[in-house]
């Protein structure tokens, strides 16, 4: 999306917060799928799922502590995930993620965002900006800087590698 454009975008719930990413990015909305936990992975990880006989990691943002600004009104009780019930699988570069959320809906043809990234919830380096639907204010998430604090690799980088071609995890 460039600054000053009108976009198509998926808004879902978060929470208290509102958030939008662009249509652009999202391959598919599932409702209330099967979702494997995987022992030892971050909190934030619901676990897996799978999509076309995909593995998907499925992201918990309510848990997700760097989002918000003030993550202690966020807190969820430990081993609880959040009562989403929707399953957003976004396509970043090659890899495809899934992100918790309710209440989504299409908005079509959206106003450009307005380019401050003040919120009272979600902190503003996870932000493009916000825009209007009724009278509710949207938060328009930045799908770059939110995957990457997700730990998502990012999909437009080639893999680092070792000697003789052997890919290199730690990414050295």
């Amino acid at each position: 999306m460039i600054a000053g454009e009108a976009a198509d975008l998926l808004t879902f719930r978060i929470g208290p917060a509102r958030a939008a990413l662009p249509l652009s990015i999202v391959r598919e909305v599932v409702q209330a799928p099967a979702i494997v936990e995987v022992p030892g992975s971050h909190s934030q990880v619901a676990g897996v799922t799978l999509r076309a006989g995909v593995a998907v990691p499925v992201y918990d943002l309510l848990i997700h502590t760097p989002l918000w600004a003030r993550p202690e009104e966020m807190a969820v009780a430990p081993g609880r995930r959040s009562s989403a019930q929707h399953l957003i699988v976004c396509g970043f570069g090659e890899v495809l993620v899934g992100l918790l959320g309710e209440q989504t809906d299409f908005l079509e043809g959206s106003a450009p965002p307005e380019t401050t990234t003040r919120s009272e919830t979600i902190r503003p380096e996870y932000l493009r900006g916000h825009l209007r639907s009724g009278a509710e204010e949207v938060a328009l998430l930045d799908p770059a800087k939110l995957f990457a604090s997700l730990g998502v690799p990012d999909g437009g980088r080639p893999p680092a590698t070792e000697d003789e071609g052997e890919e290199d995890p730690a990414g050295r």
